[in-house]
């Protein structure tokens, strides 16, 4: 906005940010009510992201473990699977 040409104070409100320098009015309730709504979901959404991500890496860890351990084992049975007795 402009201010008035006679300087008047309040006739114009101006908006200065901590070091003097002017900015652009805060946001209103109702801006700011949407935006930290908006940040909240997204922070939730990140952090529900990387517990799923990490829970995943896991699991193929223990899964990839599982299948060598079985692969021993059958490597150890295997040979003597077909044979017959007697």
């Amino acid at each position: 906005m402009d201010a008035a040409p006679d300087g008047r104070a309040g006739a114009h409100p101006v908006w200065e940010d901590g070091r003097g320098r002017l900015t652009a009015a805060p946001p209103s309730s109702t801006e700011a009510a949407i935006e930290s709504g908006a940040l909240g979901t997204a922070a939730a959404a990140t952090l529900a992201g990387l517990v799923f991500g990490g829970g995943a890496v896991v699991h193929c860890r223990l899964d990839r473990r599982r299948i060598d351990g079985w692969g021993s084992e059958w490597d150890r049975v295997g040979p003597d699977w077909g044979h017959k007795t007697g």
